[in-house]
Parts: structure tokens; C-alpha cells; sequence
């Protein structure tokens, strides 16, 4: 009489590391969108092979969509409901009979971001049979896609300020200053901010700028290190946004031109200032005209004037 007890506990052990469960159990058929470069408008969803409860689905207890740097926390909270900060606000909703759930984001997804779309492991079909992943596993199942950039007119990002030359401790009060002239806004998120050393080879770093942090036409915000030290008084509405564990850039040297450029998380140059040549300055080198010109004839010294635009 115990042969049967031990085989029950040597299948409940099998389904444990998620091999095969005995067919016939409905499946995931896959998920959209997917690869690189979807609309930041898209809408997420989750094809099923039977109809699908909707329990938990559709509020927000076994299916989330995150950026892919919380998918660690997403997993965790699917299959425990423990909550996922970060997760993307969205509307889900059953359709083609219950054959689909989809996610329809409440505002713009952030561009060029991966993200997911992660299910637990206990969803059921609408009968109470477990739903098992496309492979035939009764696991998390995860759809991972990457958005291109933002649609609508573009941002047009200018570097109107470097202040190379700070007091006592440098890393507390070195900046950079970037302003958006442009219709769209500015999501500085995944954007890199370099400097050109005297051997001409760049180094750089990823601008910190939380989801939500984008600068509309004629806004402005700081970069600066980690160690910045608040020391300026900035208009009201100017975020510091952080590139670099503590001096900006590793430090901005004070014996020579700056020369700064500002690349977009494909890699390519959207802003520069002091690429044609620069003064070096006592604190501050700043562009006099801000729609104008990279060029060494709009650029002077100055004291430094953070946040503000003329």
C-alpha cells in the first residue's frame, strides 16, 4: 500500500522542476509584440489555446508588463502577489472569447527600453485546468520586446553649459547643462553623456533619468556626478539627473577645452559643445546664443548660471 504514496510523491517532485504535465492541458500560444524598435503606443497580449480564467488576469495579480530591469521583481510578484513596483499601468481585458488577454498601456511606453510581459504560473484555463507554456511547462512564462524611439516630433537636445572648473570638492558642483529646443520631449533615459581626453579617445557615461523625468520644449536639467553636493540654486521645475558613481564624467580637467557630446541610446551624437574648440575657462564655458552654433565664436566664460537659460 505504499508503492502508490511514494509514486504520487515522485510525480508531485517531477511537476515541481517543471518537467511535462500529463497531456492533454491547454498551452500558451505565445505573446506580441516582440524584437526591437515596437511603437511606444503598442499594445501587449497573450494568445491561449482555450479560454482562459480571467481571475487575477485583469487585475494585475498574474500578469504584469515592466521594464525589463524589474523582471526579477515581476516574476517574484506573479507567483507570489507580492506587487511589483515599476510595473507599466495598463487596462487588461479578455477578448476573441476569452482566447486572449490583452494589455493596453494608460500612457506611452518609455522608447528605446526592453520590457516584458510576464505571466504566473498559476493561470488556469476557464474549465480549471492548468495552463501550461508554449513548451508544454507549467512555469512563468515570459515575451520580452524592445521599444524604438518615441513617436511624434522629436526632441532637439542642446548642451548649453559646461562647468569644468568647481570648488572644493569639483565632483559637488561640475555640471553639464542640456536644454530641449524641440516639440517632442526629451526621455533621457539610456542616453550617454561623453567627454573627449587629450589623446582624442572618449569616455562616458549613462545618464540616470527616471521614467517620467522627460523634458518638455524649453526645459532644462543638470547632469552631474554622484557626488554633487546641491550647492546651486536652480529655478524651480530643474531636475539633477546623475551620470557618473561621484565626479561627473570622472571629472572634467581644468588645463584644457572641454569637449562634450551627448549620444542617444543608438549610439549616435544628437549634441556636442566645444567639438570645434572651446576657451578654457576659470568656471564656466556657456554657449551665448543656445539655438546657435557648436562653434568657438558662441562660446564664453563665465561664472556659470545652472538651470538658467537666456
Amino acid at each position: 500500500m505504499r508503492r502508490p504514496r511514494l509514486a504520487c510523491a515522485a510525480l508531485a517532485a517531477l511537476a515541481a522542476c517543471g518537467l511535462p504535465d500529463p497531456e492533454p492541458l491547454p498551452r500558451i500560444l505565445g505573446a506580441s509584440p516582440a524584437g526591437e524598435g515596437v511603437s511606444t503606443r503598442a499594445v501587449a497580449e497573450v494568445r491561449f489555446g482555450a479560454p482562459v480564467d480571467g481571475a487575477g488576469l485583469l487585475d494585475g495579480r498574474l500578469l504584469l508588463l515592466v521594464p525589463s530591469s524589474a523582471l526579477q521583481e515581476a516574476i517574484a510578484a506573479v507567483e507570489g502577489d507580492g506587487g511589483a513596483a515599476g510595473a507599466v499601468a495598463a487596462r487588461a481585458a479578455l477578448e476573441d472569447g476569452a482566447h486572449r488577454v490583452v494589455l493596453r498601456p494608460l500612457a506611452p511606453l518609455r522608447g528605446f527600453t526592453a520590457h516584458a510581459i510576464v505571466l504566473s504560473s498559476r493561470v488556469r484555463a476557464a474549465d480549471g485546468r492548468v495552463m501550461l507554456d508554449p513548451e508544454g511547462r507549467r512555469r512563468t512564462f515570459v515575451a520580452s520586446f524592445a521599444t524604438g524611439a518615441p513617436e511624434g516630433p522629436p526632441p532637439a537636445p542642446v548642451l548649453t553649459e559646461v562647468r569644468a572648473d568647481a570648488a572644493t570638492p569639483e565632483a559637488g558642483g561640475e555640471y553639464v547643462e542640456i536644454l530641449n529646443l524641440g516639440e517632442g520631449l526629451l526621455d533621457l533615459g539610456g542616453w550617454r553623456l561623453a567627454k573627449r581626453s587629450a589623446a582624442g579617445t572618449l569616455s562616458s557615461c549613462a545618464i540616470s533619468a527616471p521614467a517620467g523625468a522627460a523634458l518638455g520644449q524649453g526645459a532644462v536639467a543638470l547632469l552631474a556626478g554622484g557626488g554633487y553636493d546641491g550647492r546651486y540654486v536652480l529655478p524651480a521645475g530643474v531636475p539633477v539627473l546623475a551620470c557618473g558613481a561621484a565626479a561627473l564624467l570622472g571629472g572634467i580637467a581644468n588645463d584644457r577645452a572641454p569637449e562634450i557630446l551627448l549620444a542617444d541610446p543608438s549610439g549616435a551624437v544628437r549634441a556636442t559643445l566645444g567639438a570645434a574648440g572651446a576657451p578654457i575657462c576659470a568656471a564656466a564655458a556657456e554657449k551665448i546664443d543656445p539655438w546657435g552654433p557648436d562653434e568657438p565664436e558662441n562660446l564664453a566664460c563665465t561664472d556659470g548660471t545652472p538651470g538658467a537659460i537666456p
